[in-house]
């Protein structure tokens, strides 16, 4: 099986190795030359540039190179709608119509405005709602909406907050930021602490993709896919208690809040092993004190 892998950032710097070293034939694609250092079997371009005579050998195709967060789609709005939406449904178009696309969508299209303390529904892949907040949202929504009626064997995976160590770290994310904060400033800072998120730790998103890539029968359009459901401030308690640092409230502000129903996928592909929070944060710890100590 020849797989296409789409981006060579945060998430794809840490699926690569994993799906190597599952006996999988992986190419990477990547605009950016200086994330495909040292990778064989990479087309250094823009996956829009991909003709269908470059997709015709894939039989899987996995896409995370959208805009990947709302601050960068804020700054960038027609990139945003262009990138996660136009191209990637004009892309879709044009692989082997059996091959299958598998790509990153978003949990926060289930987002509402926190309000005090009321602890949001967990939404299954049904219950979208159709009133985004902003461009990143907007985008998503849209082509998990064109995808199923313009494209074939494409499946959107509406990820969690995608959270962990990977060789291309993304240091702004709750759970990475909280961590480092920790380990360099001997505190975590915590705001809006009865909001809530679905975290998506990256060893899970690997048992899952792995899994899809595995089966044969046809894939949903849509799978809620992460790891938990928890509140801000929760979160924020069990990351300082492993650390054995004080929590520092900054209050609450107006924000979003979104929790997940993943019964789906897991029936799919099996439940990812339990790991604790605890356990998560050791190994996050592992990867980057060296560094951090160096930095110092």
């Amino acid at each position: 099986m020849k797989i296409l892998l789409i981006g060579h950032g945060y998430v794809g710097a840490y699926l690569r190795p994993v799906l190597i070293r599952s006996g999988l034939d992986v190419v990477v694609c990547d605009q950016n030359v200086e994330r495909l250092a040292g990778v064989e079997n990479a087309m250094r371009c823009r996956y829009q540039e991909l003709t269908i005579a470059d997709l015709a050998d894939f039989s899987v195709i996995l896409w995370f190179a959208g805009h990947s967060s709302v601050p960068m789609s804020l700054r960038d709005p027609d990139g945003a709608l262009a990138n996660n939406c136009l191209d990637l449904l004009h892309f879709a178009r044009r692989k082997p119509i059996n091959a299958r696309l598998i790509y990153a969508s978003t949990a926060s299209v289930y987002s509402v405005l926190s309000d005090g303390e009321a602890v949001p529904p967990a939404l299954d892949e049904s219950e979208t709602r159709l009133d985004p907040m902003n461009p990143y949202d907007c985008s998503k929504i849209s082509i998990d909406a064109l995808a199923r009626c313009f494209a074939n064997a494409i499946t959107g995976l509406r990820l969690g907050t995608v959270c962990g160590a990977s060789p291309q770290l993304r240091a702004e994310l709750v759970f990475n930021a909280m961590n480092l904060a920790a380990m360099r400033d001997g505190y975590v800072q915590v705001s809006n602490r009865h909001s809530h998120r679905n975290l998506l730790f990256l060893e899970d998103l690997a048992h899952y993709v792995l899994k899809l890539v595995e089966l044969n029968a046809d894939l949903p359009p849509i799978l809620n896919t992460g790891s938990l459901n928890i509140s801000i401030g929760e979160l924020a308690d069990r990351i300082a208690a492993f650390h054995g640092v004080p929590v520092v409230d900054k209050g609450n502000s107006t924000t979003y809040s979104f929790r997940m129903n993943c019964n789906k996928i897991q029936s799919l592909c099996g439940a990812a092993p339990e790991i604790s929070i605890a356990e998560r944060c050791a190994r996050f710890r592992e990867a980057y004190r060296p560094l951090l100590k160096a930095a110092s």
